[in-house]
């Protein structure tokens, strides 16, 4: 078991309205019918930040890498076929495995960064004897994690992320899904592609050969011996209020067990006691792994069926985004709800 506790720097690093039903169904009647025809080093080793990352921000930074891109495609003028290639070749290149594995990640350094929630982590590890007691009782029995008193608010900070996150995930969507509709009398966007399935495959070697996102070392500090990601001093891509959009999350009863997941993640984080099996076995919500594997095959058979950028348009927007948006955000309640 490797400790993370002594591999921290003390001080901070500098580093619309939805859519008419009848304008949707138009486009996507289009599509539809053009398919019918055709361990990290150790610590005290000299290295990257990479290599010093512990196991949870190196699975957290998929999740980030995929926030990174939707900024980019966010905030890029659509006015041309190869920025309309561009957002596909992004939002395409993210493994769905990876993903769902790295919103857990992410979701329990947010809980980690909590402050009620640290301050209940330094209590139970004030002395060695309580830390050996508390870390014996979290392996075997995960679940009482929730019975500390910071847990509630550190599930009230993952739960708001969540719903920020799909609420600005489906809002991009909804813009992609109004451009399909608004594009279909501009010349280049009527212009006639190339076989829709060589753009497929085109997105699968991006995905195969593009330059990956590397893992941080986070402007992590140790107070009282609890490790706190402080990750409101990180890169944008990286902090909490990444999405501004205004979101109101909802109880979900099955997402219980995920939360629970979350929350381990959080704790063994926050004293040390992380590797990489236990990232493995912990970060990892099989919902939205199988829901973001259909979109991605929804996504593809869309873009295969296209002739115009306009298509594409309404396939980026419905499958590439919206149904993103419900793998990443059921758990709060948030996404795409037009099912």
């Amino acid at each position: 078991m490797v400790s993370w506790a002594g591999c921290r720097p003390s001080a901070k690093v500098a580093h619309h309205p939805k859519s008419s039903v009848e304008r949707r169904n138009k486009i996507g009647f289009a599509v539809i019918a053009a398919l019918t025809t055709s361990v990290g080093a150790v610590c005290a080793q000299p290295g990257t930040a990479a290599a010093m990352a512990t196991p949870l921000e190196a699975s957290a930074t998929k999740y980030i890498e995929f926030r990174n891109d939707l900024s980019v495609i966010d905030t890029t003028v659509v006015d041309n076929p190869q920025a309309m290639r561009n957002a596909h070749l992004r939002l395409a290149s993210h493994d769905p495995g990876l993903l769902s594995s790295g919103w857990v990640a992410y979701a329990a350094l947010v809980a980690a960064d909590t402050p009620a929630f640290v301050e209940s982590i330094q209590r139970s590890i004030a002395k060695p004897k309580d830390k050996e007691a508390f870390l014996t009782r979290l392996r075997m029995d995960p679940r009482s994690v929730r019975e500390l008193p910071g847990a509630q608010e550190a599930i009230d900070a993952v739960m708001a992320i969540t719903a920020k996150d799909a609420t600005k995930i489906n809002a991009i969507g909804e813009t992609f899904i109004d451009r399909a509709y608004s594009m279909q009398n501009v010349g280049w966007a009527k212009r006639k592609l190339p076989e829709g399935m060589s753009r497929v495959y085109e997105a699968r070697d991006y995905a195969s050969s593009r330059e990956r996102m590397e893992t941080p070392l986070l402007p992590a500090t140790v107070a009282a011996g609890a490790i706190v990601p402080t990750l409101g001093a990180t890169e944008p891509p990286w902090q909490p209020l990444w999405s501004d959009a205004e979101a109101e999350p909802q109880v979900n009863p099955r997402a219980t067990p995920i939360i629970d997941r979350i929350l381990v993640l959080a704790a063994r984080y926050s004293v040390g006691d992380l590797n990489q099996p236990v990232v493995d076995g912990y970060a990892k919500s099989d919902q939205s792994r199988r829901c973001l594997n259909m979109a991605m095959l929804n996504f593809d058979q869309c873009m295969a069926a296209t002739r115009t950028a306009y298509e594409e348009a309404f396939c980026i927007g419905e499958h590439g985004l919206n149904d993103v948006s419900s793998c990443l955000g059921w758990v709060a309640g948030a996404g795409d709800s037009d099912e």
